[in-house]
């Protein structure tokens, strides 16, 4: 009988706090500060004192359990008459508040280290199933809309309104990208260096404010005085959620899309895609598995000498909008005749992928972008080992476009 009348407690005073009887909940408040300054202060307290505050915890929960609310409040009154005098077991908003912080960070790291990670889509090389950050050019003389129109954007699209202009005569330098520390590690800033020094800071992964500069001539040239740099509206790459247990308990299946780091992978090659390079983690489809022999003929992909029937991987080589219409392709022998440095999948080469079962950990692993025409992968660089893998991406929190919701 005694543990039914404790969970039904427990599921009162928890659950079902709000619906509680105001001098129930203040009696557990009391039980609760009294618990809690007992442990702090144990190894100071005096033994007549220790068997004072046992001896009211106990009184207390006895009365608490089977609900008796007249001696509830007396002993709830002797606590709160007993801690006038003892010092520290009133604890300022301060310290609180503190404690409270600590106590969320170390549950939200706790999430995203075992069961699921935040993720942002940095670039466009999964578009259309997911966005990266977009620049949206605004012309120097039109108008920005009025500020209740620019909440809403940022509250559905995540966009923000940029404006660079050169002070004096100065030419680019060079892009760097930065990120947040590492537990808040959704955002990407562009910096841009200038010739005289000064730098300018864009909420934007690097390759797409490269690829404004370039289309608009502001690169390899000095600007001139009061010239607009670069003015537009960026919205905000989509925010997914990586389910990092998934993994635990089935295989990878051929056509989700996945997230892993890239611990061993060469990243850094010539692709001329420089917003994907030096990223710690990426996100594609996980076009072949361990063992698979994989072969691009364009625009589709073939496993095993047959034609992958997997709705993603069938959309992109569907060549469909809003979907590129190139496909699966393969690359060139090189990547960069200035380098020769020779593709992972070049055209005519299928590839099979490794598959060692007494060591499972480098089992190999496809990963393709569904924007091939703007996708760094493993066409350049090689498989994905099954170490480098997080889990898959299954859902997109933010921004509440049209891709809000489950992935595919």
């Amino acid at each position: 009988m005694r543990h039914i009348l404790t969970t039904v407690n427990w599921i009162a005073d928890s659950v079902l706090a709000w619906f509680t009887p105001g001098w129930r909940r203040k009696g557990v408040e009391a039980r609760n500060a009294l618990t809690r300054y007992y442990n702090y202060h144990k190894p100071h307290i005096t033994d007549e004192r220790r068997e004072q505050l046992l001896g009211l915890r106990e009184r207390l929960s006895k009365a608490l359990l089977r609900w008796r609310k007249a001696e509830t409040e007396v002993v709830t009154a002797e606590i709160e008459t007993l801690s006038e005098s003892l010092r520290g077991y009133k604890r300022s908003a301060v310290a609180e508040t503190v404690e409270s912080f600590f106590v969320i960070m170390v549950i939200f790291l706790g999430i995203r280290t075992y069961y699921a990670q935040p993720f942002r889509i940095p670039t466009g090389s999964m578009q259309p199933t997911l966005n990266g950050i977009i620049i949206h050019p605004l012309a120097e003389d039109e108008q920005l809309p009025a500020a209740p129109i620019r909440w809403w954007q940022t509250l559905t699209l995540g966009s923000s309104y940029c404006e660079v202009v050169a002070e004096n005569s100065k030419a680019i330098v060079n892009l760097t990208t930065e990120r947040y520390p590492s537990f808040l590690p959704l955002f990407t800033r562009t910096r841009i260096r200038f010739s005289d020094g000064s730098q300018a800071t864009v909420p934007c992964a690097q390759g797409a404010v490269g690829e404004y500069l370039s289309q608009n001539g502001k690169l390899g040239r000095n600007l001139m005085p009061g010239e607009v740099v670069l003015r537009g509206r960026v919205d905000a790459g989509d925010m997914v959620v990586v389910n990092r247990m998934a993994y635990h308990f089935r295989s990878p299946r051929r056509g989700e899309t996945f997230v892993f780091d890239t611990r061993g992978i060469n990243t850094d090659v010539p692709a001329g895609m420089p917003d994907q390079s030096k990223a710690s983690n990426y996100i594609k489809r996980l076009c072949a598995l361990p063992g698979d022999k994989v072969n691009i003929a364009r625009p589709y992909l073939e496993i095993n000498g047959q034609r992958a029937t997997e709705p993603g991987i069938c959309r992109v080589a569907a060549c469909t909008a809003p979907h590129n219409s190139t496909g699966y392709n393969a690359l060139n022998r090189y990547r960069d005749a200035s380098v020769y440095y020779q593709a992972y999948m070049t055209e005519g080469n299928p590839v099979t992928l490794k598959y060692t079962p007494t060591t499972p950990n480098l089992n190999e692993y496809l990963a393709l972008g569904d924007n091939t025409v703007n996708s760094k992968d493993s066409r350049y660089w090689g498989p994905v080992h099954q170490f480098n893998i997080l889990g898959p991406a299954f859902i997109t929190l933010w921004p509440f476009t049209g891709h809000w919701g489950s992935i595919d």
